[in-house]
Protein backbone atom coordinates (compact mmCIF):
# COMPACT_ATOMS: atom_id res chain seq x y z
CA UNK A 1 0.00 0.00 0.00
CA UNK A 2 1.41 2.95 -0.90
CA UNK A 3 1.72 5.86 1.72
CA UNK A 4 -0.12 9.43 1.54
CA UNK A 5 3.11 11.12 3.57
CA UNK A 6 3.73 13.88 1.74
CA UNK A 7 7.91 14.15 1.40
CA UNK A 8 9.55 17.25 0.24
CA UNK A 9 12.58 16.95 -1.71
CA UNK A 10 14.96 18.98 -3.38
CA UNK A 11 15.54 17.56 -7.61
CA UNK A 12 18.77 19.76 -7.48
CA UNK A 13 20.89 21.61 -5.69
CA UNK A 14 19.58 24.83 -7.50
CA UNK A 15 15.95 24.23 -7.86
CA UNK A 16 13.30 24.89 -4.87
CA UNK A 17 11.93 22.04 -3.51
CA UNK A 18 9.13 19.83 -4.84
CA UNK A 19 6.08 18.21 -3.50
CA UNK A 20 5.70 14.19 -3.73
CA UNK A 21 3.28 12.99 -5.16
CA UNK A 22 3.38 9.39 -5.12
CA UNK A 23 3.89 9.18 -1.40
CA UNK A 24 6.29 6.25 -1.63
CA UNK A 25 7.97 4.40 -4.11
CA UNK A 26 6.56 3.61 -7.41
CA UNK A 27 7.53 0.40 -7.92
CA UNK A 28 5.26 -0.61 -5.14
CA UNK A 29 2.72 -0.11 -7.37
CA UNK A 30 4.27 -2.37 -10.31
CA UNK A 31 2.82 -5.68 -10.66
CA UNK A 32 4.71 -8.77 -12.53
CA UNK A 33 3.09 -10.26 -15.27
CA UNK A 34 4.22 -12.65 -18.00
CA UNK A 35 2.89 -13.25 -21.74
CA UNK A 36 3.72 -14.38 -25.40
CA UNK A 37 3.76 -10.58 -25.89
CA UNK A 38 5.70 -9.26 -23.16
CA UNK A 39 7.07 -9.48 -19.66
CA UNK A 40 7.35 -7.02 -16.66
CA UNK A 41 9.67 -7.58 -13.32
CA UNK A 42 11.04 -6.37 -10.71
CA UNK A 43 14.79 -7.29 -10.39
CA UNK A 44 17.80 -6.11 -8.16
CA UNK A 45 20.07 -3.35 -8.92
CA UNK A 46 24.01 -3.30 -7.50
CA UNK A 47 26.13 -0.47 -7.58
CA UNK A 48 23.47 2.43 -8.06
CA UNK A 49 21.45 4.83 -5.67
CA UNK A 50 18.39 2.97 -5.93
CA UNK A 51 18.29 -1.35 -5.54
CA UNK A 52 15.32 -2.10 -7.72
CA UNK A 53 14.13 -1.90 -11.30
CA UNK A 54 11.45 -2.93 -13.43
CA UNK A 55 12.32 -4.83 -16.48
CA UNK A 56 9.99 -4.59 -19.12
CA UNK A 57 10.66 -7.29 -21.93
CA UNK A 58 8.54 -6.43 -25.26
CA UNK A 59 8.23 -9.69 -27.09
CA UNK A 60 6.84 -8.66 -30.11
CA UNK A 61 6.29 -5.76 -31.94
CA UNK A 62 3.22 -3.77 -31.46
CA UNK A 63 0.81 -1.29 -32.33
CA UNK A 64 0.43 1.31 -29.54
CA UNK A 65 2.88 1.89 -26.97
CA UNK A 66 0.23 1.56 -24.11
CA UNK A 67 -0.19 -2.31 -25.14
CA UNK A 68 2.95 -3.08 -22.67
CA UNK A 69 2.54 -0.72 -19.64
CA UNK A 70 3.77 -0.02 -16.05
CA UNK A 71 1.05 2.55 -13.95
CA UNK A 72 1.36 3.83 -10.69
CA UNK A 73 -1.51 5.77 -9.54
CA UNK A 74 -1.06 9.39 -8.07
CA UNK A 75 -2.74 9.42 -4.74
CA UNK A 76 -2.94 13.16 -4.43
CA UNK A 77 -5.74 15.47 -6.00
CA UNK A 78 -3.76 17.56 -9.08
CA UNK A 79 -5.37 20.69 -9.99
CA UNK A 80 -5.32 22.72 -13.26
CA UNK A 81 -1.72 24.96 -13.68
CA UNK A 82 -0.15 22.48 -11.36
CA UNK A 83 3.55 22.66 -12.17
CA UNK A 84 4.92 18.82 -12.22
CA UNK A 85 8.13 17.28 -12.79
CA UNK A 86 8.46 13.38 -13.53
CA UNK A 87 12.11 11.80 -12.92
CA UNK A 88 13.42 8.59 -13.25
CA UNK A 89 16.51 6.65 -14.12
CA UNK A 90 16.57 4.06 -17.17
CA UNK A 91 18.70 1.90 -18.98
CA UNK A 92 18.22 -0.07 -22.28
CA UNK A 93 19.23 -3.80 -22.15
CA UNK A 94 18.07 -4.62 -25.69
CA UNK A 95 16.62 -3.46 -28.49
CA UNK A 96 15.35 -4.39 -32.26
CA UNK A 97 14.99 -0.78 -32.92
CA UNK A 98 16.76 0.89 -35.92
CA UNK A 99 18.47 3.42 -33.52
CA UNK A 100 19.82 0.69 -31.02
CA UNK A 101 17.80 2.57 -28.37
CA UNK A 102 15.27 1.07 -26.47
CA UNK A 103 12.18 3.37 -26.21
CA UNK A 104 9.16 4.25 -23.75
CA UNK A 105 6.34 6.73 -23.70
CA UNK A 106 6.69 8.78 -20.66
CA UNK A 107 2.48 9.46 -19.96
CA UNK A 108 0.68 11.59 -16.88
CA UNK A 109 -3.06 10.72 -18.01
CA UNK A 110 -6.53 10.56 -16.42
CA UNK A 111 -6.77 7.31 -14.57
CA UNK A 112 -9.99 6.50 -16.76
CA UNK A 113 -11.82 7.04 -19.75
CA UNK A 114 -10.79 9.40 -22.08
CA UNK A 115 -7.44 8.74 -20.77
CA UNK A 116 -6.82 12.46 -21.61
CA UNK A 117 -2.82 13.09 -21.27
CA UNK A 118 -1.21 15.70 -20.10
CA UNK A 119 2.35 14.34 -20.66
CA UNK A 120 3.56 12.25 -23.52
CA UNK A 121 6.82 11.86 -24.48
CA UNK A 122 8.21 9.25 -26.24
CA UNK A 123 12.23 8.47 -24.42
CA UNK A 124 14.82 6.69 -26.57
CA UNK A 125 17.07 5.23 -23.68
CA UNK A 126 21.09 5.35 -23.75
CA UNK A 127 22.40 1.96 -22.62
CA UNK A 128 24.30 3.64 -19.74
CA UNK A 129 21.72 4.35 -16.75
CA UNK A 130 20.83 7.50 -17.26
CA UNK A 131 18.44 9.98 -15.52
CA UNK A 132 15.65 11.74 -17.68
CA UNK A 133 13.39 15.05 -16.78
CA UNK A 134 10.00 15.53 -18.43
CA UNK A 135 8.19 19.05 -16.39
CA UNK A 136 4.37 19.64 -18.00
CA UNK A 137 1.27 21.65 -16.61
CA UNK A 138 -1.63 19.36 -15.55
CA UNK A 139 -4.71 20.16 -17.76
CA UNK A 140 -7.54 19.66 -15.49
CA UNK A 141 -8.22 19.40 -12.00
CA UNK A 142 -8.32 15.46 -11.05
CA UNK A 143 -9.09 13.57 -7.78
CA UNK A 144 -6.79 12.03 -5.12
CA UNK A 145 -6.83 8.70 -7.25
CA UNK A 146 -7.96 10.47 -10.39
CA UNK A 147 -4.28 10.46 -12.26
CA UNK A 148 -2.01 8.17 -12.90
CA UNK A 149 1.85 8.04 -14.11
CA UNK A 150 2.55 5.60 -16.75
CA UNK A 151 5.24 3.88 -18.71
CA UNK A 152 4.28 2.27 -22.23
CA UNK A 153 6.78 -0.38 -23.88
CA UNK A 154 4.72 -1.58 -26.69
CA UNK A 155 7.10 -0.18 -29.50
CA UNK A 156 9.49 -2.61 -30.82
CA UNK A 157 11.23 -5.56 -29.32
CA UNK A 158 13.19 -4.56 -26.66
CA UNK A 159 14.14 -4.87 -22.70
CA UNK A 160 14.31 -2.07 -20.84
CA UNK A 161 14.83 -1.17 -16.88
CA UNK A 162 13.22 1.56 -15.16
CA UNK A 163 14.21 2.77 -11.77
CA UNK A 164 13.61 5.83 -8.88
CA UNK A 165 10.70 7.24 -10.27
CA UNK A 166 9.35 10.24 -8.81
CA UNK A 167 6.18 12.89 -9.30
CA UNK A 168 7.29 15.87 -8.25
CA UNK A 169 4.82 18.86 -8.07
CA UNK A 170 6.02 22.69 -7.54
CA UNK A 171 4.74 26.06 -5.80
CA UNK A 172 3.30 29.13 -7.05
CA UNK A 173 6.41 30.88 -9.17
CA UNK A 174 8.15 28.04 -10.15
CA UNK A 175 7.63 27.81 -14.21
CA UNK A 176 7.97 24.95 -16.21
CA UNK A 177 10.77 26.33 -18.43
CA UNK A 178 12.28 26.47 -14.99
CA UNK A 179 12.78 22.73 -14.19
CA UNK A 180 15.12 20.34 -15.83
CA UNK A 181 14.59 19.00 -19.19
CA UNK A 182 16.46 16.57 -21.34
CA UNK A 183 19.31 18.51 -22.93
CA UNK A 184 21.00 16.23 -25.60
CA UNK A 185 24.75 16.62 -25.65
CA UNK A 186 27.19 14.20 -27.07
CA UNK A 187 30.90 14.00 -26.88
CA UNK A 188 33.07 15.60 -29.64
CA UNK A 189 30.31 18.76 -29.64
CA UNK A 190 32.90 21.30 -28.45
CA UNK A 191 33.45 23.67 -31.12
CA UNK A 192 37.73 22.66 -30.67
CA UNK A 193 36.93 19.34 -30.13
CA UNK A 194 40.07 17.32 -32.10
CA UNK A 195 38.31 15.55 -34.42
CA UNK A 196 37.08 18.55 -36.58
CA UNK A 197 40.44 19.50 -37.38
CA UNK A 198 41.31 16.24 -38.93
CA UNK A 199 37.63 15.96 -40.64
CA UNK A 200 38.66 19.18 -42.20
CA UNK A 201 42.00 18.13 -43.45
CA UNK A 202 40.55 14.82 -45.21
CA UNK A 203 37.82 16.98 -46.60
CA UNK A 204 40.60 19.07 -48.45
CA UNK A 205 42.49 16.33 -49.69
CA UNK A 206 39.44 13.82 -51.01
CA UNK A 207 36.32 16.38 -51.72
CA UNK A 208 38.50 19.23 -53.64
CA UNK A 209 40.74 19.05 -56.48
CA UNK A 210 43.22 21.83 -58.22
CA UNK A 211 41.81 24.14 -60.90
CA UNK A 212 42.75 26.01 -63.69
CA UNK A 213 41.46 28.55 -65.89
CA UNK A 214 43.93 30.00 -69.07
CA UNK A 215 42.20 32.73 -71.06
CA UNK A 216 43.14 32.90 -74.85
CA UNK A 217 42.39 35.96 -77.48
CA UNK A 218 41.21 34.17 -80.69
CA UNK A 219 44.67 33.94 -81.87
CA UNK A 220 45.45 32.06 -78.69
CA UNK A 221 47.43 34.23 -77.13
CA UNK A 222 47.44 34.85 -73.38
CA UNK A 223 45.58 37.35 -71.71
CA UNK A 224 46.79 38.57 -68.84
CA UNK A 225 44.92 40.58 -66.28
CA UNK A 226 41.29 38.93 -67.28
CA UNK A 227 38.86 39.03 -64.31
CA UNK A 228 37.80 35.02 -63.62
CA UNK A 229 34.98 33.79 -61.76
CA UNK A 230 34.69 30.07 -61.49
CA UNK A 231 31.23 29.31 -59.83
CA UNK A 232 29.78 25.65 -58.95
CA UNK A 233 26.65 24.73 -59.89
CA UNK A 234 25.84 20.81 -58.47
CA UNK A 235 28.42 18.72 -56.65
CA UNK A 236 29.33 15.19 -57.99
CA UNK A 237 29.25 14.07 -54.29
CA UNK A 238 25.60 12.82 -53.93
CA UNK A 239 23.82 14.40 -51.55
CA UNK A 240 19.81 12.81 -51.65
CA UNK A 241 16.10 12.19 -49.44
CA UNK A 242 13.90 9.64 -51.20
CA UNK A 243 10.89 10.39 -52.04
CA UNK A 244 7.17 9.33 -50.75
CA UNK A 245 4.45 9.20 -53.55
CA UNK A 246 3.60 12.61 -52.74
CA UNK A 247 6.25 13.61 -55.83
CA UNK A 248 3.73 12.24 -58.15
CA UNK A 249 0.65 14.30 -56.55
CA UNK A 250 -0.34 16.65 -59.22
CA UNK A 251 -1.44 19.46 -57.07
CA UNK A 252 -0.04 22.10 -54.74
CA UNK A 253 1.63 19.79 -52.17
CA UNK A 254 2.95 18.08 -55.15
CA UNK A 255 4.54 20.81 -56.43
CA UNK A 256 6.07 22.27 -53.53
CA UNK A 257 7.25 18.68 -52.64
CA UNK A 258 9.20 18.72 -55.59
CA UNK A 259 10.09 22.13 -55.22
CA UNK A 260 11.70 21.41 -52.33
CA UNK A 261 13.61 18.07 -53.29
CA UNK A 262 14.84 19.78 -56.37
CA UNK A 263 16.72 22.76 -54.33
CA UNK A 264 18.22 20.79 -51.72
CA UNK A 265 19.33 17.57 -53.40
CA UNK A 266 21.07 15.90 -56.21
CA UNK A 267 20.34 11.88 -55.91
CA UNK A 268 17.44 10.23 -54.39
CA UNK A 269 15.39 6.86 -54.49
CA UNK A 270 11.97 5.45 -53.50
CA UNK A 271 11.35 4.91 -49.74
CA UNK A 272 8.52 2.18 -50.29
CA UNK A 273 7.50 1.64 -54.30
CA UNK A 274 10.40 -0.94 -54.79
CA UNK A 275 9.74 -2.89 -51.90
CA UNK A 276 8.33 -6.02 -52.76
CA UNK A 277 4.79 -6.30 -51.17
CA UNK A 278 4.12 -2.82 -52.98
CA UNK A 279 6.28 -3.33 -56.18
CA UNK A 280 3.56 -6.93 -56.16
CA UNK A 281 0.66 -4.85 -55.65
CA UNK A 282 -0.20 -5.85 -51.86
CA UNK A 283 -0.08 -2.23 -50.84
CA UNK A 284 -3.08 -1.54 -53.91
CA UNK A 285 -3.21 -0.06 -56.97
CA UNK A 286 -1.48 3.43 -56.11
CA UNK A 287 1.87 1.79 -54.72
CA UNK A 288 1.81 -0.44 -57.07
CA UNK A 289 4.83 -1.29 -60.28
CA UNK A 290 3.38 1.67 -62.62
CA UNK A 291 3.68 4.17 -60.01
CA UNK A 292 7.24 3.19 -58.93
CA UNK A 293 8.12 3.53 -62.72
CA UNK A 294 6.59 6.69 -63.15
CA UNK A 295 8.69 8.22 -60.30
CA UNK A 296 12.20 6.98 -60.99
CA UNK A 297 11.35 8.59 -64.56
CA UNK A 298 10.67 11.90 -63.21
CA UNK A 299 14.01 11.27 -61.18
CA UNK A 300 16.34 10.56 -64.21
CA UNK A 301 14.42 13.34 -66.52
CA UNK A 302 15.48 15.63 -63.62
CA UNK A 303 18.55 14.53 -63.34
CA UNK A 304 19.19 12.91 -60.08
CA UNK A 305 22.44 11.39 -60.64
CA UNK A 306 22.06 8.94 -58.20
CA UNK A 307 18.75 6.80 -57.82
CA UNK A 308 18.96 4.26 -55.12
CA UNK A 309 16.92 0.86 -55.48
CA UNK A 310 15.24 -0.08 -52.15
CA UNK A 311 15.03 -3.40 -51.36
CA UNK A 312 14.81 -6.58 -53.75
CA UNK A 313 15.56 -8.60 -50.20
CA UNK A 314 14.34 -8.14 -47.05
CA UNK A 315 14.29 -12.14 -45.89
CA UNK A 316 11.94 -11.93 -43.08
CA UNK A 317 8.13 -12.94 -43.28
CA UNK A 318 6.96 -9.62 -42.25
CA UNK A 319 8.69 -8.07 -45.40
CA UNK A 320 7.91 -10.67 -47.65
CA UNK A 321 4.71 -10.36 -50.42
CA UNK A 322 1.75 -12.30 -49.28
CA UNK A 323 2.54 -15.10 -52.26
CA UNK A 324 5.75 -15.71 -51.09
CA UNK A 325 4.48 -16.35 -47.13
CA UNK A 326 1.94 -18.56 -48.33
CA UNK A 327 4.84 -21.02 -49.48
CA UNK A 328 5.83 -20.87 -46.33
CA UNK A 329 3.44 -23.80 -45.74
CA UNK A 330 2.01 -24.59 -48.93
CA UNK A 331 5.33 -25.47 -51.01
CA UNK A 332 8.60 -23.61 -48.79
CA UNK A 333 10.52 -25.89 -51.66
CA UNK A 334 9.36 -23.30 -54.36
CA UNK A 335 10.63 -20.23 -52.66
CA UNK A 336 14.71 -19.18 -53.91
CA UNK A 337 13.20 -19.60 -57.17
CA UNK A 338 9.99 -17.55 -56.61
CA UNK A 339 12.95 -14.97 -54.88
CA UNK A 340 15.04 -15.16 -58.17
CA UNK A 341 12.36 -14.73 -60.65
CA UNK A 342 11.56 -11.27 -58.16
CA UNK A 343 15.29 -10.09 -58.61
CA UNK A 344 15.34 -10.83 -62.35
CA UNK A 345 11.73 -8.78 -63.08
CA UNK A 346 12.37 -5.44 -60.66
CA UNK A 347 16.29 -5.60 -61.78
CA UNK A 348 15.54 -5.75 -65.78
CA UNK A 349 12.21 -3.38 -65.03
CA UNK A 350 14.10 -0.95 -63.65
CA UNK A 351 17.69 -0.82 -65.50
CA UNK A 352 18.49 2.38 -66.84
CA UNK A 353 16.80 4.05 -64.08
CA UNK A 354 17.75 2.51 -60.99
CA UNK A 355 21.80 3.39 -60.68
CA UNK A 356 22.60 1.13 -57.61
CA UNK A 357 20.73 -1.45 -56.14
CA UNK A 358 20.69 -2.91 -52.09
CA UNK A 359 19.77 -6.30 -53.03
CA UNK A 360 19.84 -7.63 -49.08
CA UNK A 361 18.02 -5.49 -46.52
CA UNK A 362 18.94 -6.11 -42.47
CA UNK A 363 19.94 -9.35 -42.53
CA UNK A 364 21.08 -9.09 -38.92
CA UNK A 365 17.44 -8.84 -37.42
CA UNK A 366 15.40 -10.26 -40.77
CA UNK A 367 16.57 -13.85 -41.55
CA UNK A 368 13.89 -16.01 -41.95
CA UNK A 369 14.95 -17.13 -45.29
CA UNK A 370 18.37 -17.56 -44.00
CA UNK A 371 17.10 -19.58 -41.47
CA UNK A 372 14.66 -21.88 -43.77
CA UNK A 373 17.96 -21.96 -47.11
CA UNK A 374 21.12 -21.19 -45.43
CA UNK A 375 23.13 -18.13 -45.51
CA UNK A 376 24.70 -19.24 -48.75
CA UNK A 377 21.24 -18.17 -50.04
CA UNK A 378 22.61 -14.22 -49.63
CA UNK A 379 25.35 -14.91 -52.16
CA UNK A 380 22.58 -16.47 -54.69
CA UNK A 381 20.65 -12.68 -54.41
CA UNK A 382 23.87 -11.09 -55.64
CA UNK A 383 24.34 -13.20 -57.87
CA UNK A 384 21.27 -13.41 -59.90
CA UNK A 385 20.98 -9.67 -59.19
CA UNK A 386 24.47 -9.40 -60.67
CA UNK A 387 23.27 -11.26 -63.93
CA UNK A 388 20.78 -8.74 -65.19
CA UNK A 389 22.70 -5.82 -63.78
CA UNK A 390 26.66 -6.17 -65.01
CA UNK A 391 27.58 -2.96 -64.31
CA UNK A 392 25.06 -1.71 -61.21
CA UNK A 393 26.85 -1.26 -57.44
CA UNK A 394 24.97 -3.81 -55.50
CA UNK A 395 24.70 -3.47 -51.99
CA UNK A 396 24.09 -4.93 -48.15
CA UNK A 397 22.31 -2.66 -46.11
CA UNK A 398 21.91 -2.72 -42.31
CA UNK A 399 20.72 -0.49 -39.30
CA UNK A 400 22.54 0.38 -35.80
CA UNK A 401 26.12 0.38 -36.94
CA UNK A 402 27.08 3.69 -37.24
CA UNK A 403 24.97 4.76 -34.35
CA UNK A 404 25.95 1.62 -32.51
CA UNK A 405 28.91 0.85 -29.86
CA UNK A 406 31.54 0.51 -32.57
CA UNK A 407 34.09 -2.55 -33.50
CA UNK A 408 33.08 -5.01 -30.63
CA UNK A 409 30.17 -4.64 -30.08
CA UNK A 410 27.14 -7.26 -31.54
CA UNK A 411 26.00 -5.27 -34.82
CA UNK A 412 29.37 -4.01 -35.73
CA UNK A 413 30.77 -7.64 -35.75
CA UNK A 414 27.68 -9.08 -37.09
CA UNK A 415 27.56 -7.07 -40.37
CA UNK A 416 31.08 -6.98 -41.04
CA UNK A 417 31.46 -10.75 -40.27
CA UNK A 418 28.39 -11.40 -43.40
CA UNK A 419 29.84 -8.34 -45.63
CA UNK A 420 33.35 -10.38 -45.17
CA UNK A 421 31.19 -14.39 -45.78
CA UNK A 422 29.15 -12.74 -48.55
CA UNK A 423 33.33 -11.51 -49.83
CA UNK A 424 34.42 -14.76 -49.25
CA UNK A 425 32.16 -16.66 -51.30
CA UNK A 426 32.78 -14.70 -53.91
CA UNK A 427 29.08 -12.71 -54.03
CA UNK A 428 29.44 -9.37 -56.37
CA UNK A 429 28.48 -7.18 -53.64
CA UNK A 430 30.40 -3.68 -54.13
CA UNK A 431 28.96 -1.54 -51.64
CA UNK A 432 28.35 -1.48 -47.66
CA UNK A 433 24.97 0.08 -46.61
CA UNK A 434 25.06 2.29 -43.51
CA UNK A 435 21.24 2.91 -42.73
CA UNK A 436 21.56 6.16 -40.04
CA UNK A 437 18.19 6.51 -38.00
CA UNK A 438 19.55 7.91 -34.96
CA UNK A 439 18.22 8.59 -31.24
CA UNK A 440 18.83 10.40 -28.57
CA UNK A 441 22.14 8.67 -27.93
CA UNK A 442 24.19 10.65 -29.90
CA UNK A 443 27.55 8.95 -31.24
CA UNK A 444 31.04 10.99 -31.09
CA UNK A 445 32.02 11.91 -34.26
CA UNK A 446 35.53 10.31 -33.95
CA UNK A 447 33.47 7.01 -33.12
CA UNK A 448 31.74 7.17 -36.57
CA UNK A 449 34.78 7.39 -38.54
CA UNK A 450 36.65 4.66 -36.70
CA UNK A 451 33.39 2.41 -36.98
CA UNK A 452 33.77 3.87 -40.48
CA UNK A 453 37.73 3.23 -40.60
CA UNK A 454 36.76 -0.59 -39.89
CA UNK A 455 34.24 -1.38 -42.60
CA UNK A 456 36.82 0.36 -44.80
CA UNK A 457 39.13 -2.59 -44.36
CA UNK A 458 37.07 -4.88 -46.63
CA UNK A 459 37.50 -2.51 -49.80
CA UNK A 460 34.11 -1.54 -51.02
CA UNK A 461 32.40 1.76 -51.20
CA UNK A 462 30.35 2.80 -48.62
CA UNK A 463 27.17 5.37 -48.11
CA UNK A 464 24.68 6.51 -45.77
CA UNK A 465 21.35 5.00 -46.88
CA UNK A 466 18.85 6.43 -45.00
CA UNK A 467 19.98 9.45 -42.39
CA UNK A 468 17.54 11.16 -39.54
CA UNK A 469 17.30 12.01 -36.38
CA UNK A 470 14.37 11.67 -34.25
CA UNK A 471 14.65 13.97 -30.88
CA UNK A 472 13.12 16.71 -29.50
CA UNK A 473 16.01 19.13 -28.99
CA UNK A 474 16.01 20.72 -32.79
CA UNK A 475 19.31 22.72 -31.59
CA UNK A 476 20.99 19.63 -30.75
CA UNK A 477 19.41 17.83 -33.90
CA UNK A 478 20.77 20.35 -35.94
CA UNK A 479 24.13 20.47 -34.82
CA UNK A 480 24.23 16.46 -35.01
CA UNK A 481 22.93 16.57 -38.50
CA UNK A 482 26.46 18.84 -39.37
CA UNK A 483 28.66 17.16 -37.57
CA UNK A 484 27.78 13.66 -38.48
CA UNK A 485 27.97 14.51 -41.93
CA UNK A 486 31.06 16.21 -41.41
CA UNK A 487 32.88 13.61 -40.45
CA UNK A 488 30.85 10.85 -43.19
CA UNK A 489 32.08 13.31 -46.05
CA UNK A 490 35.33 13.42 -44.96
CA UNK A 491 36.13 9.75 -45.30
CA UNK A 492 37.13 8.69 -48.71
CA UNK A 493 35.08 5.46 -48.89
CA UNK A 494 32.03 7.18 -48.62
CA UNK A 495 30.38 7.82 -51.77
CA UNK A 496 27.23 9.60 -50.96
CA UNK A 497 24.53 10.37 -48.14
CA UNK A 498 21.11 9.93 -48.38
CA UNK A 499 17.83 11.12 -45.85
CA UNK A 500 15.31 9.05 -45.20
CA UNK A 501 12.69 11.78 -45.68
CA UNK A 502 12.99 15.81 -45.89
CA UNK A 503 9.55 16.86 -44.92
CA UNK A 504 7.19 16.33 -41.82
CA UNK A 505 4.34 15.78 -43.79
CA UNK A 506 5.85 12.90 -44.92
CA UNK A 507 7.98 11.15 -43.26
CA UNK A 508 8.68 8.15 -41.06
CA UNK A 509 9.74 9.93 -38.18
CA UNK A 510 8.28 13.37 -38.53
CA UNK A 511 10.02 14.54 -35.95
CA UNK A 512 13.06 13.58 -38.06
CA UNK A 513 12.05 15.68 -41.18
CA UNK A 514 14.07 19.61 -42.05
CA UNK A 515 11.12 20.98 -43.16
CA UNK A 516 7.79 21.54 -40.78
CA UNK A 517 4.43 20.79 -42.32
CA UNK A 518 3.96 24.54 -43.66
CA UNK A 519 7.40 24.06 -45.62
CA UNK A 520 9.31 26.34 -42.90
CA UNK A 521 12.98 24.81 -42.39
CA UNK A 522 13.66 23.56 -39.28
CA UNK A 523 17.36 24.15 -37.72
CA UNK A 524 18.64 21.32 -38.86
CA UNK A 525 17.72 22.15 -42.64
CA UNK A 526 19.94 25.42 -42.40
CA UNK A 527 22.74 23.15 -40.86
CA UNK A 528 22.49 20.95 -43.96
CA UNK A 529 22.50 24.01 -46.37
CA UNK A 530 25.18 25.94 -44.73
CA UNK A 531 27.41 22.83 -45.35
CA UNK A 532 26.19 21.92 -48.99
CA UNK A 533 25.37 25.02 -50.17
CA UNK A 534 27.74 26.89 -48.27
CA UNK A 535 30.85 26.07 -47.11
CA UNK A 536 31.22 23.05 -49.39
CA UNK A 537 30.19 25.33 -52.39
CA UNK A 538 32.76 26.97 -54.54
CA UNK A 539 33.07 30.23 -55.71
CA UNK A 540 36.33 31.87 -56.79
CA UNK A 541 37.37 35.08 -58.08
CA UNK A 542 40.95 35.81 -59.53
CA UNK A 543 43.08 37.23 -62.21
CA UNK A 544 44.63 35.95 -64.90
CA UNK A 545 48.52 36.12 -64.71
CA UNK A 546 51.00 37.08 -67.08
CA UNK A 547 50.51 33.54 -68.50
CA UNK A 548 47.24 34.07 -68.94
CA UNK A 549 46.07 32.05 -65.75
CA UNK A 550 44.35 31.58 -62.74
CA UNK A 551 44.40 28.86 -60.74
CA UNK A 552 42.67 27.67 -57.09
CA UNK A 553 40.96 24.23 -55.51
CA UNK A 554 37.58 23.75 -55.36
CA UNK A 555 35.44 20.87 -54.68
CA UNK A 556 33.98 17.89 -57.05
CA UNK A 557 31.77 19.19 -59.40
CA UNK A 558 30.24 20.77 -61.87
CA UNK A 559 30.93 24.74 -62.46
CA UNK A 560 30.55 27.78 -64.64
CA UNK A 561 33.18 29.80 -65.68
CA UNK A 562 33.48 33.47 -66.69
CA UNK A 563 35.96 35.57 -68.19
CA UNK A 564 35.82 39.06 -68.36
CA UNK A 565 38.23 42.12 -69.50
CA UNK A 566 38.33 45.11 -71.72
CA UNK A 567 34.10 44.82 -72.21
CA UNK A 568 34.68 41.32 -73.48
CA UNK A 569 33.05 38.38 -71.77
CA UNK A 570 33.08 34.51 -72.23
CA UNK A 571 31.84 31.28 -70.22
CA UNK A 572 33.05 27.55 -70.66
CA UNK A 573 31.50 24.57 -68.69
CA UNK A 574 33.83 22.73 -66.66
CA UNK A 575 33.72 19.91 -64.30
CA UNK A 576 36.53 18.85 -61.55
CA UNK A 577 37.08 15.18 -60.98
CA UNK A 578 39.54 14.18 -58.32
CA UNK A 579 42.41 14.25 -61.12
CA UNK A 580 41.90 18.30 -61.32
CA UNK A 581 40.54 20.00 -65.02
CA UNK A 582 41.13 23.03 -67.11
CA UNK A 583 39.37 25.50 -68.47
CA UNK A 584 40.11 27.23 -71.79
CA UNK A 585 38.16 30.51 -72.16
CA UNK A 586 38.71 32.31 -75.51
CA UNK A 587 38.35 36.17 -74.90
CA UNK A 588 37.54 37.41 -78.62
Amino acid sequence: MVSSIAIAVAVAADLPPGEDMLGGPYLEQVRPSSSERAEIELVDIAGKPFTKAVRITTRQRMQRFWEVQVMGVVPKAVAKGDVVLVQFWARTLSSADETGEGRVEVYFQKNGPSYDKDLSKAASLARAWSQYHYPFLVSADRAAGGAALCFGAGFNVQAIEIAEVRLLRFPAGVTVARLPHMPVTYPGQATDAPWRAAAGARIEVHRKADLRVLVRDGAGQPVPGAEVRVEMQRHAFPFGSIVSGLLLQEDETGRRYRQALLERFNASGTENALKWPPWEGDWGTGNGRESALRTLAWLKENRFGVIRGHVMVWPSWRNLPRSVVELKDKDPKAIPERVRQHIRDIAAATQGLVTEWDVLNEPRANHDLMDLFGREIMVDWFRCAREVLPETDLYINDYSILNGDGPGSEAHDSYWSTIRYLLDQQAPVTGIGFQGHIGSALKDPAQVYRTLEDFARLGLKMRVTEFDIEIDDEQAQADYTRDFLTVVFSHPAIVGFQMWGFWEGAHWKPQGAMLRRNWEEKPNAKAYKELVFGQWWTRLSAATDAQGEATGRGFLGDYRVTCTKDGRSAEAALTLPREGATATVVLR
